[in-house]
């Protein structure tokens, strides 16, 4: 089995190299499982002299399969967007799984062209240009899509699955759904970022706040959250998901209660896991 999967993935490598792929990749990297990543730059849909950075990799075999694209959250010292998921080899370890894995760097991080807008209209819109680049390829089930986001980028997938009722299921870790009561944060230099990045208006916070628009949400979620976050208080999730809990929309919580805003990865994913199994297969 490890002889065949090694092939497969250094036969991936080279027709990738030769004829390339299903976009307007440049490159390709190896992770540290050996899993075959590809990089994809795509014209973002509100100015395409602007690009939407993505990196994906597949199962063995041709498909289709479920998709699971990844959204990271703020990043202050290595601003490499997407490429966090490649680097600690989460997009290979999904593929292993059976999943499409794909990781968007937002607008301003990695090299995704900017500025960035705080998880506002620009950066949704770049998810919703990653999400169709993976519906339209042959080996996704355009049916099976979920987003993962954590920290920013759980508040960017919690307002995309507003506005996408074709969502398979959507996984929101350590996110903020309601700017007016979350604003002033409990961190300086997260309040400075809004004010720089969005705004403080009443139509800035709308924009970011999903819990105003949960009877829009269809997917099912998957809320994390830890109970001693020092970023983005737990109430902000209780009260999320009270909210779709009264739309009847399928929700779950798990709330950490010895974890900060960081909840170790592992613990993660022994939720994660299973939701996605229930909910893509």
């Amino acid at each position: 089995m490890e002889s065949s999967t090694t092939f497969f993935r250094i036969h991936l490598l080279l027709v990738l190299l030769c004829v390339g792929g299903p976009g307007e990749g440049e490159a390709q990297v190896v992770d540290r499982g050996k899993w075959v990543v590809r990089k994809e730059f795509l014209p973002h849909s509100k100015d395409n002299n602007k690009k939407v950075e993505l990196f994906w990799t597949q199962p063995e075999g041709d498909g289709p399969y479920p998709a699971v694209l990844l959204i990271h959250g703020h990043q202050e010292q290595i601003r490499n967007g997407g490429e966090a998921f490649v680097k600690t080899g989460r997009l290979g370890i999904l593929a292993s799984r059976g999943y499409v894995a794909a990781s968007l760097s937002q607008p301003g991080y990695g090299n995704s062209d900017g500025p960035a807008d705080y998880c506002g209209p620009f950066t949704q819109d770049a998810v919703w240009v990653a999400m169709d680049f993976l519906r339209k390829q042959a080996f996704v089930r355009p049916n099976k899509v979920a987003l993962y986001g954590y920290s920013r980028g759980a508040i960017v997938a919690s307002m995309v699955a507003t506005k996408d009722q074709t969502l398979a299921a959507v996984v929101l870790g350590a996110g903020a759904y309601d700017f007016f009561s979350w604003y002033p944060t409990p961190m300086r230099g997260i309040d400075v970022n809004i004010r720089q990045e969005a705004g403080t208006s009443a139509e800035a916070f709308r924009a970011r706040s999903a819990i105003y628009d949960v009877d829009k949400i269809k997917a099912p979620i998957l809320l994390l959250h830890g109970t001693q976050d020092e970023r983005i208080p737990v109430r902000q999730a209780e009260a999320f998901f009270e909210k779709l809990q009264a739309t009847g929309v399928a929700v779950k919580m798990k709330i950490f209660p010895k974890a900060r805003h960081s909840i170790p990865i592992d613990e993660q994913y022994t939720e994660i896991y299973p939701f996605l199994a229930e909910f893509l297969r």
